[in-house]
């Protein structure tokens, strides 16, 4: 099901095994925000440099921490109730199956399987990623050899 804590454990797997510079975002931004105190200080004569980094610096602390939060709630506003989508998962292909759509894919048209502890993200080419939480993976033992079966193959081995 689409809801709130898929979306937050979604998020969450992207931010551990996908986002380059996102994790870093609250660091850059008070380095940014430093950056410019210094600058107003230390460069008086030119102190509105300095204020247009801090603003900046502010600006982009405020985005990245409300950065999360913003992404949930556009997701699960955009989600239809009670959206859920069932899949069958096999070593070869993945079938979805919703109320208004269903596909199947094959795990070789991904170009990147990425693993985390709790889940997996399927990337494919082009398009939207899928995140599959273990939790809803039936039988619970099944997830990981599955998985560990899709990142042989994509190893050669």
């Amino acid at each position: 099901m689409f809801d709130r804590a898929y979306y937050e454990s979604n998020y969450d797997a992207w931010l551990r095994h996908r986002a380059k510079l996102r994790p870093y975002a609250v660091y850059l931004s008070l380095a940014l925000l430093a950056f410019g105190v210094i600058m107003a200080f230390a460069f008086r004569a030119q102190w509105f440099v300095g204020v247009l980094f801090v603003c900046a610096g502010i600006y982009e602390l405020i985005e990245a921490l409300t950065h999360k939060s913003r992404w949930i709630n556009a997701r699960v506003k955009a989600t239809r109730e009670n959206k859920t989508v069932d899949m069958q998962l096999s070593e070869t292909e993945l079938t979805t199956t919703s109320s208004v759509a269903h596909g199947t894919i094959q795990i070789d048209a991904f170009s990147d399987i990425i693993p985390a502890p709790d889940g997996v993200c399927l990337i494919p080419e082009s398009g939207v990623s899928i995140y599959i939480p273990a939790a809803t993976v039936e039988p619970t033992d099944a997830f990981r050899p599955l998985v560990d079966a899709w990142m042989a193959a994509r190893s050669g081995g």
